[in-house]
């Protein structure tokens, strides 16, 4: 039997978007955003037809990068879901980017909340509006199919807060929330059943009913025709890109290793350049001094040899031959001689 996991573009959606799935999806923002929400409105909600018009049009990539978020509206908040399964350039900007231009879309917008059009409307005739009022509290969740902070925490959410005086807003008006299923540390139960149905599409047999229902929204026999065609489109499509991503990884590496050990060479080189220039130099110290020592040696016989013939004449000269004797044997003696007759 085909099985089709819930990360799919379309089954994402069909479970967590769809009108007669609502109890899912209520179940869902209980379990990350500790809200029970008493009335959900779906923004953007499933439809088979905007896929199959899609994959008619052969446009799967513009599929894979409009269809997988949803929005939705309670009467308090807006919430933003979106799967994300391969790492990508600047998804922290794209992150923050989305829910903050939701919450300044519901700016002066006095029909935003539609579980407040008659309140709104009213505050509008009477002239007592204030076009700030309308703007209502952002939650995002991001499910990360990869390892996106380093550290072995699952969910993460970010808040407006003052680090150094530990404060928050009175107002929670956003919150940006990361689920890495790649993470097993799960904080709660109920998460971890949603962890094990988005990377097995199982659940445990202790998971609440809706979860149960999600498993069974995803089961492929339960799918209709369209949907099975559409969804075995968008299986293919995933395969294609990994097998993309999986190419380009390797040949990053690759030419990754190949630079690498190029520069290495270059590096080596002037490493090894710079060694041997230092021992050249200590060689060339040590030939030096030896060769040095070798000619002061010549230098110095010859010049004694000078010196004792120059003394030997001038004792000869003076008629003191009987002290030429001592001064080659006594090298006191011979220095006080040559001292006396200027010879050094």
């Amino acid at each position: 039997m085909v099985k089709v996991l819930a990360t799919n573009d379309l089954l994402f959606k069909k479970v967590l978007a769809s009108e007669e799935n609502k109890d899912i999806l209520a179940g869902f923002i209980q379990d990350f955003f500790e809200i029970v929400p008493e009335e959900i409105i779906i923004n953007n909600p499933y439809s088979i037809h905007d896929y199959k018009e899609i994959i008619e049009n052969e446009e799967v990539t513009v599929l894979r990068e409009t269809m997988r978020d949803i929005s939705l509206s309670l009467r308090v908040e807006d919430i933003t879901l979106e799967l994300q399964l391969k790492q990508t350039k600047f998804f922290e900007e794209r992150s923050l980017y989305y829910p903050f231009e939701r919450y300044c879309q519901n700016y002066n917008n006095f029909y935003s909340n539609i579980f407040a059009d008659k309140e709104h409307a009213k505050e509008k005739a009477s002239g007592k509006a204030n076009r700030y009022s309308t703007l209502k509290p952002v939650y995002t969740l991001n499910i990360l199919g990869y390892n996106h902070f380093d550290d072995e925490l699952p969910l993460r959410v970010f808040q407006l807060f003052d680090p150094k005086r530990r404060k928050s807003f009175e107002k929670e008006l956003i919150k940006i929330g990361f689920f890495e299923l790649t993470k097993e540390n799960v904080e709660t139960e109920y998460q971890s059943y949603w962890r094990e149905y988005f990377l097995t599409g199982t659940v445990s047999e202790n998971a609440p009913d809706y979860i149960k229902k999600a498993e069974a929204v995803i089961n492929y026999v339960n799918l209709s025709k369209e949907e099975q065609k559409v969804t075995d489109a968008l299986e293919k499509a995933r395969a294609t890109y990994d097998a993309q991503w999986l190419y380009a990884q390797e040949e990053a590496e690759k030419r990754g290793l190949e630079k690498g050990i190029e520069k290495g060479i270059e590096k080596g080189i002037e490493k090894g350049i710079e060694k041997g220039i230092e021992k050249g130099i200590e060689k060339g110290i040590e030939k030096g001094i030896e060769k040095g020592i070798e000619k002061g040696i010549e230098k110095g016989i010859e010049k004694g040899e000078e010196y004792l013939a120059n003394l030997i004449n001038r004792l000869t000269e003076e008629n003191r031959t009987d002290e030429i004797f001592l001064c080659l044997n006594d090298k006191e003696y011979r220095k006080a001689r040559m001292k006396e007759f200027g010879i050094l």
